[in-house]
């Protein structure tokens, strides 16, 4: 019985051994393949040639907006958000596509209800 769980134990380390050797042959070989073919500038030099450094980027600040400004985005975010909140309170069922007045639930919702309210236990879902 020992020696066939140390075989196991065994034919476990030398698999997960060659399993990480294979991924960091493959993780290098990645590496070194990125480096050799990135997207150089043409008449740079070819494969081996060492970048050039970015020409410097002048920085400037964006101008900060002002506090008025902000303010008056901040109140109509907030307007909008309300308006949408109340807006989806007054709908409390879903309403067919096709009604105007929006007084006949759709279809899929009356059933959904009445399979709900269902009171026998072989046509209830499991909960």
């Amino acid at each position: 019985m020992d020696n066939e769980l140390f075989l196991a134990l065994f034919i476990t380390a030398a698999g997960m051994t060659l399993l990480f050797l294979s991924l960091g042959l493959f993780y290098g070989l990645l590496s070194l393949m990125t480096r050799l073919f990135e997207d150089q500038p043409a008449g740079s030099g070819g494969l081996f040639a060492k970048p050039k450094p970015p020409a410097e980027v002048a920085t400037t600040e964006p101008e900060a907006p002002d506090e008025p400004d902000r303010l008056r985005a901040a109140v109509v975010a907030v307007a909008l958000a309300r308006a949408e909140a109340e807006q989806g309170s007054e709908r409390t069922a879903p309403r067919a596509e096709g009604d105007a007045a929006g007084l006949e639930p759709s279809p899929w919702w009356s059933l959904h209800h009445q399979r709900r309210m269902d009171t026998h236990a072989a046509t209830r879902r499991a909960r």
